[in-house]
């Protein structure tokens, strides 16, 4: 049952073992519980953590439980909401009170800044926060301001901030976000690293298959895009670079997974442009996606911000040569065109330039995905960026 009021008495600290460490983890809302945390608390609960996370009510809660975490809902949401934020900071202080949990983590943007508030305001002896990216770019005057502010609140609040690429960091103190001694990367990055076993290269029959599912030709090349369908992922780069790339090159299809926000909306005729076009496949958010990553040739994240998309080191491990811009935090961790075409943040024409250079040539998307895979065994196996994260928690504990 998930836990939504704080004087639930099924969820007293009396009951836990002691010998435990109570780590909670806050996130604001069921998404990144699914998608950026999938095997993670499994791994630290084995090796002696009570774990707890907290989001905003979900229809998920049974999923959720079923990986034996204990859920608290809070009255948490993404956009400005003053007097929702406010019930939920009361609503976290109160829990996080009576819990006295040993350690607390907070991520995204608007978990972090009431998580950590209501974390210290409890007396919460550890509160790390863990940076997946800075909301705050790319945006302009007030939202600005405001979104710049609360990284800075959850950061100053935090005792440990943990970046999940080196470009995260430098920016973060760069903008005066976060004070260098209290913000580190472990390893090379990434908050959740990749299941090699789960996203692995398939065989051409599998492929074959996936790509009759959704009546794609055998023969067609198809680039391929999973994230939310907003601005700052790039979509309006993306469409437009297709679309002109696509009247010279008619065995070129688009296959888009992922949701429509509507905070951050592409403009009409993007949509517009997506539901009409033929060749354009939309299937919306998937649980999971390793069918469609098999059916792409190539990944495509054009993207505005980001810390270290996981979703880039999924295609990666899939085999699937990339296309992304400096942005993504993948750039620190790679030669330009070792695994990966990179273009400038916004420009249509390098994107395109970039989309047809891997659709022309299967020698060379079979060079950057074999390099790509190579290079997530190397540093980006799930265990391994766990096993760092476990290690920094027990090191903070300890001190």
């Amino acid at each position: 049952m998930a836990v939504g009021d704080p004087s639930d008495s099924t969820s007293t600290t009396a009951r836990r073992d002691p010998s435990c460490i109570r780590l909670c983890v806050i996130v604001t809302v069921d998404i990144t519980l699914q998608n950026l945390c999938r095997g993670r608390f499994e791994y630290f609960m084995e090796r002696g953590y009570d774990v707890t996370v907290v989001c905003a009510p979900t229809p998920l809660a049974a999923e959720i439980e079923a990986r034996g975490v204990r859920l608290h809902t809070a009255p948490l949401s993404r956009a400005v909401t003053p007097l929702r934020d406010l019930r939920a900071l009361w609503n976290l202080y109160r829990f996080l009170k009576r819990e006295q949990f040993d350690l607390i983590e907070v991520s995204t943007p608007k978990a972090s800044l009431i998580g950590a508030v209501a974390a210290r305001l409890a007396g919460a002896p550890l509160v790390v926060h863990l940076l997946r990216g800075l909301a705050y770019q790319h945006q302009k005057g007030l939202t600005y301001r405001l979104l710049r502010m609360s990284h800075r609140i959850a950061c100053r609040f935090a005792h440990r901030v943990i970046a999940i690429s080196q470009t995260n960091l430098e920016q973060a103190c760069k903008d005066g976000v976060c004070s260098r001694e209290k913000i580190v990367v472990l390893g090379q990055g990434s908050s959740n690293g990749v299941d090699l076993d789960r996203f692995s290269p398939v065989d051409d029959a599998t492929a074959k298959g996936a790509r009759r599912r959704l009546d794609i030709p055998d023969d067609a090349i198809v680039a391929g895009c999973v994230a939310r369908m907003t601005r700052d992922k790039g979509m309006v780069e993306l469409v437009d670079a297709f679309t002109a790339l696509g009247e010279t090159m008619p065995h070129l299809y688009l296959l888009l997974v992922g949701d429509y926000e509507q905070r951050d909306r592409p403009p009409p005729r993007i949509v517009e442009a997506i539901e009409q076009h033929p060749r354009i496949l939309c299937v919306g958010w998937q649980e999971d996606t390793r069918s469609f990553f098999s059916v792409m040739d190539f990944f495509v994240l054009p993207t505005y911000r980001e810390g270290l998309s996981t979703v880039l080191l999924e295609a990666a491990a899939m085999g699937l040569p990339l296309i992304t811009t400096a942005a993504s935090g993948w750039s620190e961790q790679v030669d330009d065109d070792a695994t990966t075409l990179f273009v400038p943040t916004g420009d249509t024409t390098e994107l395109k330039e970039a989309m047809g250079k891997l659709a022309s040539s299967a020698e060379l998307r079979a060079q950057l995905g074999k390099a790509g895979r190579s290079r997530v065994e190397q540093h980006y196996d799930n265990r391994k960026v766990w096993a760092l994260q476990e290690q920094e928690f027990r090191r903070l504990l300890d001190r």
